[in-house]
């Protein structure tokens, strides 16, 4: 099964001055893939010729990811992933489960209560928790990285509590947003990927044989 996955979406792609957004629904359109994964940060929104299934960060509209969570989307195919909501996908024989964290870390609303917090743009420990019962998922997005594994400045990029979702859920794939950058980790028996912003490349998974290609922008 082919994923295609985008990092942070917001911003302009190079010198052309042209959205991002813009740049990725064409690709969306463009690439042969059966699921199309996006890690957070998308900045801009857009209706989509296919389905993209995302998860919310810090800089993404507040308005937006309220009417998410309550399942309603202005946008033809943007579909979010709730917190530790686990979607399954199949080819023929073949089924992938991914499951994702909305928001980014910030200690400042880490310990609110989750119907207390109006700033939807980071999570909880209530969220954490969620996502720690999870278990058999092939890829988990979250929009940070985990902390310990040289993935970035901490505690903004590598962060304690998205490490324990790697070492109890052991999901397949982890991807991450926030960090704009890639690199690839493996840690135990899960592969972590952060991601580069959009404007820049893409990515896509072949599920089958765990290869991960990389395709540049040049706009």
């Amino acid at each position: 099964m082919n994923v295609l996955i985008f990092g942070d979406i917001h911003g302009y792609t190079g010198t052309a001055d042209i959205p991002t957004i813009d740049v990725v629904t064409d690709i969306v359109k463009q690439v042969d893939a059966q699921v199309i994964l996006q890690v957070g940060d998308m900045g801009g929104y857009r209706h989509f010729s296919k389905p993209v299934h995302w998860i919310y960060g810090n800089r993404d509209s507040l308005s937006l990811m309220e009417a998410n969570r309550k399942g309603i989307s202005p946008y033809e195919n943007l579909i979010n992933i709730g917190t530790g909501e686990v979607l399954t996908f199949y080819l023929e024989e073949e089924k992938i489960t991914v499951s994702g964290l909305n928001g980014a870390y910030d200690p400042l609303y880490y310990d609110f209560k989750r119907e207390n917090l109006d700033d939807l743009g980071y999570f909880t420990a209530s969220d954490i928790e969620k996502c720690l019962k999870l278990r058999d998922i092939d890829i988990f997005l979250v929009h940070g990285c985990p902390s310990g594994l040289g993935l970035g400045r901490e505690p903004d990029h590598g962060v304690p509590a998205i490490r324990m979702i790697l070492e109890k859920v052991k999901p397949r794939y982890m991807f991450c947003g926030h960090a704009h950058f890639y690199r690839a980790v493996e840690y135990d028996r899960s592969m972590v990927y952060t991601l580069d912003l959009a404007s820049k490349e893409y990515y896509i998974l072949d599920t089958e044989s765990g290869e991960l290609s990389i395709s540049k922008v040049f706009i």
